[in-house]
């Protein structure tokens, strides 16, 4: 099984490093690792643009 996970190859993104395709994790080592028991890919935080801050839109007090 670990010999077949391992043939599976890495995931390549650029600017990143490989992750296993297949990663096997014993239900132990998920429970004792929590978020670090499987390898992912790093995070982007480039994917949306950000948008434009407006100036105040000129909104006045409430008169109550």
């Amino acid at each position: 099984m670990i010999t077949e996970a391992a043939a599976a190859g890495q995931f390549e993104m650029d600017g990143f490093s490989p992750v296993p395709r297949i990663q096997i994790v014993s239900i132990e080592e998920a429970l004792q690792l929590r978020d670090r028991a499987v390898r992912l890919p790093a995070r982007r935080d480039d994917t949306f643009k950000k948008a434009r801050r407006e100036s105040s839109s000129g909104q006045g007090a409430l008169d109550l």
